[in-house]
């Protein structure tokens, strides 16, 4: 086994892999960019070595880079995980070339399977089925969209080289072709360095189950059984389960056999995961090998009781497969979400900022957490905004739904948007419970997962503003009444009750709140219309207990800054609160755009002097490996644009004027 290993990654992943190598007394070496010198990652390895800048190019794509600080820190081994150079096969035949093992398959299995089209072909022969398509190398516009029509829409067009979604268009007709060809392209060739696609026919309402395949050097494999990554967005996995409902074991044997056959026609050895389309009539049909361990590995080991990371560990240094194929056994079943800083009530946009507050739900056995941040880390937005991974493990479907639902509703996160509301609201779909998914059910579920109303807003203003006039007091110290008067002047009249009025905003609209202070210590509040009786308790621990007309609530409260942020209720609410000025003088009328994350600006489709039309994309940023479009509000025309394609812009940056 070896005696110390370089891991050419960050974030959770990292920390993952050195769990496993460090228990097994495996010393570990980090690298690092600028941004990420005070990141877990680092802070748990044995040795840690700048690599460069923050931008993944300057650092963690660093190959040669890589290479020397391993050699220099006397690793024997790189594990490069997934992502960056992972499914680099130039990387890995250069790690070869220095002594260095490469955690993960060969160079030329790499090459073999990397290409899509490529393996599509290697497939084929193996007589794998296979989705309808073109995956040959005429790359000509004119003959991808022929191509296409020839098929049928709808088409994916799919880069040839990566994964997560990136590079790849859903083209519902002809006239969105070249637009989504160029916009696959262009992702394509920032985040793999290559822009050639293949084609695909667009399968209705498949599942996407993949297998999960070890194989050693000595001629070993078998599979791991499979697991359910159906519920995507934008081709981006969001739930994995293990194994697959309603899938029936015939299958199941069959795909698993198919995905040991495949592994073999390659001399394959390492972690692999084959991935397929299953109808609704069970047949299955090949997409793509990644040849790494994947993001989902964690359900997999939930239902095995098995240690991929150990696996690759002993199969990198020569060792043969711990277990034979007969030796492994199904047990309960496993969910993993993926938490990501991104906003659900703005089409998903990655969401950069400090984390003020984080609090995880308590783990065991049956509930894991896969993390790389900390409270008073900053989420930046050069890399993936995935903030953790929640994995829970029980004896059926039911019971794990039951405990993730309980273990999400336990982690808590301030400062950053989150998903957790979307993903809560996705767990409690009467269709998911019964497992009638398929790839399509976000988008054939938009309806129920838009942002659901605030139910209990008028609670959480009521909360926010007993917060404010609780800490108000309690920043007086020359006198033990925090009801008095004087603490604060503002509202006060001479011989008239003490009242104050704040302005909360929530979701884009302002919201007033008087307050009336009583003299037996309690306050009345007036939101519209409506007007409650309000007192309660604030700790140290930022807990409000909240006592409203004859309701009582123990209730998170949170402030940075001018932002309130509300938890316990049927939502997180973020209250932003301003001066009765401000609201006064806010106004309906846009006639600029502003960045909304950080990011680099890819395209620009306008020049001054255009008219443009409602919905119409002006540009288009790159932020966290996605691009993002930029849509005009309204119609009107272009007055001023202030950035050009290469300019990287701070979020908020104004991008254009228009009248």
């Amino acid at each position: 086994m070896f005696e110390k290993i370089l891991i050419a990654n960050r974030g959770e992943i990292a920390c993952r892999v050195m769990k496993t190598a460090q228990a097994l007394g495996i010393r570990c070496v980090a690298v690092y960019s600028k941004i990420d010198q005070n990141a877990l990652h680092v802070q748990m390895a044995d040795e840690a070595y700048l690599l460069g800048e923050a931008p993944s190019q300057d650092s963690y794509l660093k190959g040669e880079r890589i290479i020397q600080i391993a050699k220099k820190a006397g690793a024997q081994a790189i594990h490069p995980v997934y992502g960056f150079l992972s499914e680099n096969a130039s990387f890995a035949k250069a790690c070869e070339d220095q002594g260095l093992v490469f955690i993960g398959p060969s160079a030329a299995a790499i090459t073999a399977m990397g290409s899509k089209s490529a393996a599509k072909k290697i497939m084929g022969e193996a007589k794998i089925p296979l989705i309808p398509g073109y995956h040959g190398d005429n790359q000509e516009p004119d003959f991808l969209g022929q191509e296409a029509q020839k098929m049928g829409f709808p088409v994916l067009i799919k880069a040839i080289m990566g994964g997560g979604g990136k590079g790849m268009r859903l083209v519902e007709n002809p006239k969105e072709f070249k637009d989504a060809l160029n916009g696959a392209r262009r992702e394509a060739l920032a985040a793999f360095g290559n822009d050639i696609v293949l084609l695909e026919k667009y399968l209705v309402d498949p599942r996407h189950i993949e297998i999960q395949i070890m194989a050693d050097t000595l001629g070993n494999a078998v599979y791991l059984f499979e697991r359910d990554c159906s519920i995507q967005r934008r081709h981006q996995k969001v739930i994995e389960e293990a194994p697959a409902s309603k899938l029936s074991e015939r299958l199941r044997q069959t795909m698993g056999k198919a995905a040991v056959t495949a592994a073999k026609a390659i001399d394959y050895h390492g972690a692999g995961t084959l991935e397929f389309l299953v109808d609704k009539d069970e047949n299955f049909y090949f997409m793509e090998m990644n040849t790494r361990l994947q993001v989902e590995h964690p359900v997999t080991e939930m239902i095995t009781g098995l240690d991929l990371v150990a696996w690759q560990l002993q199969i990198a240094a020569g060792l043969p497969l711990p277990l034979q194929q007969a030796d492994l056994k199904l047990q309960g079943h496993a969910i993993e979400l993926r938490l990501y800083a991104e906003d659900p009530n703005h089409e998903f946009l990655p969401a950069t900022g400090h984390i003020d507050y984080l609090s995880w739900p308590k783990t065991s056995a049956e509930v894991r957490i896969d993390t790389g941040v900390r409270e008073n880390d900053t989420i930046s937005s050069y890399y993936d905004p995935m903030i953790a991974k929640l994995i829970v493990h029980a004896e059926n479907r039911e019971a794990a739904i039951f405990r993730m639902q309980s273990a999400l509703s336990h982690w808590d996160l301030i400062g950053v948007k989150t998903n957790k509301q979307f993903l809560q609201d996705l767990l409690s779909l009467p269709d998911y419970k019964a497992a009638k998914i398929s790839t399509h059910f976000i988008a054939e579920h938009s309806e129920a997962l838009k942002p659901r109303p605030p139910i209990s807003l008028n609670k959480a203003l009521c909360a926010a503003a007993l917060y404010t006039v609780l800490t108000q007091c309690k920043e007086q110290p020359n006198t033990e009444d925090r009801y008095s008067p004087w603490l604060s002047l503002q509202g006060f009249r001479l011989q008239l009750p003490y009242t104050q009025k704040f302005y909360f905003e929530f979701q884009d609209k302002l919201y007033p709140i008087a307050i009336y202070y009583n003299l037996n210590k309690t306050y009345q509040m007036r939101i519209g219309t409506d007007e409650y009786q309000v007192s309660g308790v604030y700790n140290d621990k930022a807990e409000l207990y909240l006592h409203l007309n004859s309701e009582i609530d123990k209730l998170k409260i949170f402030a940075q800054k001018s932002q309130i942020w509300v938890l316990g209720l049927d939502q997180e609410y973020a209250l932003k609160i301003t001066h009765t000025l401000a609201a006064s003088n806010q106004t309906s009328a846009k006639t600029h755009l502003n960045a909304p994350m950080p990011g680099a600006i890819v395209a620009v489709n306008v020049k001054p002097g255009d008219t443009v039309q409602k919905d119409e994309c002006l540009m288009v940023m790159e932020a966290m490996k996605m691009e993002h479009s930029i849509y005009a509000p309204q119609t009107g025309v272009i007055n001023e644009i202030f950035y050009a394609i290469g300019d990287r812009v701070d979020e908020g940056a104004e991008l254009l004027t228009f009248k």
